[in-house]
Formats: structure tokens, C-alpha cells, sequence
């Protein structure tokens, strides 16, 4: 697919994967930044990735591999509710089970809710520590 800027040169749309192997100089070349391998937008695809808890977190990062703002959430989601997951089994005959559960979905709406605003201009929302580590992974994928 071609476009053409103002002064009627060829602009050329391209897939991230399409832009690194066709390396041109001399070529003007935009990269889709909201594509997504999931016929799904991108907002709710990034607020999918908490609503299972780390399930919906492996599940996107299986089938996504195009986008590194849904990838980010379905990395944060997975390790941190695979982490909260831990501490239910420690504590499934406590009190501390219900707490754990309120806290789970406070942390499913609240991230949920911060990955669907933030789509637009790709904001990561990084939870503590977790998020740390899930910016860190994407980068390095």
C-alpha cells in the first residue's frame, strides 16, 4: 500500500517486520505502531491481558507477536498474577485469601483500565517492580 506526502512523493506503509528487512535509505517508510497480529483493537486487546490474570497474560503473549504495547501488558500481567497466584496457594486456608482476592481485582480493573486509556499514545503504566521487569523483557524481545 502507497501513499504520497504533500509534495506528491511515494510514501510506502509497512508492517514493523516489513520495515527492518527492506532497509532502504533512500525510501519513506512508516511503521504501524497499533498493528496487532489479533483481529482486535489494541486498547481492548491490552486490557484482555488482565481480565484472567495471568491466563489472558500467557494467552496474548502466545498469540500476539506484533505488538510490543500489548506484549508489555501480557508480560506484566503474567508475572505479576502468577506471583499473586503463589501467594493464594500459601494462604488458601487463611483469612488472607479473601484480602488477596479483593487485591486481585482491584489490580485486574485498575491495570485493565490503565492499559485501555494509555493505547493511544502507548504509555506503559508500569506497576512496581513488575513492571520493571516487563519493559525490560519486551525491550530485549
Amino acid at each position: 500500500m502507497s501513499y504520497q506526502n504533500i509534495d506528491n512523493s511515494p510514501i510506502e506503509v509497512l508492517t514493523a517486520q516489513d520495515a527492518v528487512q527492506n532497509m532502504n535509505p533512500d525510501q519513506n517508510i512508516r511503521v504501524n505502531r497499533y498493528e496487532t497480529k489479533l483481529p482486535i483493537r489494541i486498547d481492548l486487546e491490552a486490557a484482555l491481558t488482565y481480565i484472567f490474570g495471568c491466563v489472558s497474560g500467557i494467552f496474548f503473549l502466545i498469540f500476539e507477536t506484533k505488538n510490543d504495547y500489548v506484549r508489555f501488558h501480557a508480560w506484566q500481567s503474567s508475572i505479576l498474577f502468577c506471583v499473586l497466584l503463589v501467594l493464594n496457594f500459601l494462604f488458601i486456608n487463611t483469612f488472607l485469601i479473601h484480602l488477596l482476592t479483593l487485591i486481585e481485582i482491584g489490580l485486574i480493573i485498575l491495570l485493565g483500565y490503565q492499559a485501555y486509556i494509555n493505547a493511544d499514545s502507548l504509555f506503559r503504566y508500569e506497576f512496581p517492580i513488575v513492571g520493571r521487569i516487563a519493559s525490560d523483557w519486551v525491550d530485549a524481545e
